[in-house]
């Protein structure tokens, strides 16, 4: 054996025979890789949520308030006709007047109204776990935003509640 042999034998290089990577390089790529997927896993997720969001802010700053707009223009420009009393359910109105069934969590809204006030409640309960803070900046959202139907706008419990005015 010659001395440069015995040099590369000694610092751990392997024999020309053996090609390919040994089990410890492999697990560390395995490990790697699986890193770097949670990471992007996690990614994806949050921004499936803020998406999520802003179809949610969307659907109850400019489709809500188009279908209650629709509403009083086919029924002489008042909201009476949704029936009387406090907490009268309107959710399949406002459906009718294409608004879409389920929100982007793909949860049933509901709409409730109350004629003494005069005003619409609609409610949208956001799911997964982000759903506090969902509910929360869809709130923020409307009550920063300033349309003209939104009375206030709140959030609790995992949901978002708006409130039209229909005077």
């Amino acid at each position: 054996m010659g001395n440069k042999q015995f040099m590369k034998m000694r610092l751990g290089a392997r024999p020309a025979k053996t090609r390919g990577f040994t089990l410890v390089e492999l697990i560390a790529v395995v490990a790697i890789i699986s890193m770097i997927a949670v990471y992007i896993t996690i990614e994806i997720n949050q921004s499936s949520d803020d998406a999520k969001v802003g179809i949610a802010t969307a659907f109850l700053a400019s489709n809500v308030p188009a279908a209650i707009s629709s509403y009083r223009a086919r029924n002489r420009s008042s909201c009476r006709d949704l029936g009387s009393g406090t907490g009268v359910d309107i959710t399949s109105t406002l459906v009718s007047r294409g608004l879409a069934p389920n929100s982007p969590w793909d949860e049933p809204w509901s709409a409730v109204y109350n004629d003494s006030t005069r005003e619409i409640s609609v409610t949208i309960t956001t799911t997964g776990q982000q759903a506090n803070d969902s509910a929360s900046t869809i709130a923020t959202n409307l009550n920063d935003a300033e349309v003209p139907q939104v009375v206030r706008a709140t959030a609790s419990n995992n949901t978002a509640t708006v409130v039209y005015s229909c005077s």
